[in-house]
């Protein structure tokens, strides 16, 4: 929504003061606000005056300023202090510019080039603080979220507000789930030809039972299986009874 307009210049609203508006000394005080101290001041008198800021003619300007203020004086408005010293600059540098230039002396830094400089910072600043302006800033442009569902107990489209809070507040207070992850220990097929081998030693006959890692699981019976397979082909064991009248069972070949 757009604001209202708060200048009237001859009977007429004006959103922003006017480029060439002349202000009155008493009025002075009511658009001081406007203005963010004397830098800003002066930035709005040069414009209105079409001065270009490269090429400004100080005397011009200061005689504006120096006037505003004297007529304030007058009319007993309290000024801040940093309004009477640029007062007293531009005073200082509107006699140097009457006074003729001497000759043979020290050169020194030109105070109205100084001047300038100030006022060329200051736009710059004020035209980046304009465009920073034009952000989305939290708490004026943009909000935080905030529901609060409350003891409603209105019913939409069938469902109530209380229902949906309690489910809402059932999966906050889940707990988290407890994940165990198994880590199955590798079978080598390798492995358990050597230790197939090793067990075979003792001259026994040995039952396919006895050959199991219970740690290994199915991967376990399968790799041994085939590993006594492997060692069947290579005639290191032989099978002494298959696993269908009895259970399997080996014993070693002797060399």
């Amino acid at each position: 929504m757009e604001s209202a307009p708060h200048i009237r210049v001859l009977d007429e609203w004006q959103e922003t003061i006017p480029e060439d508006l002349y202000i009155p000394p008493a009025a002075f005080e009511i658009l001081l606000e406007h203005f963010e101290g004397p830098l800003d001041f002066l930035i709005y008198l040069i414009q209105k005056n079409g001065f270009d800021l490269l090429q400004l003619d100080i005397a011009p300007i200061a005689s504006q300023y120096l006037q505003y203020m004297d007529a304030m004086k007058s009319l007993n408005i309290e000024l801040t202090a940093d309004y009477m010293v640029m007062a007293a600059l531009l005073a200082d540098l509107k006699s140097r510019l009457l006074l003729p230039k001497p000759k043979n002396i020290e050169l020194e830094k030109d105070p109205k080039q100084q001047l300038i400089d100030r006022l060329e910072t200051y736009l710059r600043i004020k035209k980046a603080a304009e465009r920073l302006g034009q952000f989305s800033i939290l708490e004026r442009d943009t909000f935080n979220i905030n529901v609060n569902l409350g003891q409603s107990t209105a019913v939409y489209e069938g469902y109530s507000v209380d229902l949906l809070k309690d489910a809402l507040f059932c999966v906050f207070n889940r707990p988290e789930p407890v994940v165990h992850q198994v880590q199955q220990e590798p079978v080598l097929l390798e492995e358990r030809i050597a230790y197939i081998e090793l067990m075979l030693e003792s001259g026994k006959v040995l039952n396919f039972s006895a050959l199991l890692k219970p740690s290994q699981g199915k991967m376990g019976m399968v790799v041994t299986f085939m590993a006594i397979l492997e060692l069947t082909r290579q005639q290191k064991v032989q099978i002494v009874a298959t696993g269908i009248e009895a259970p399997l069972a080996i014993q070693g070949v002797a060399a």
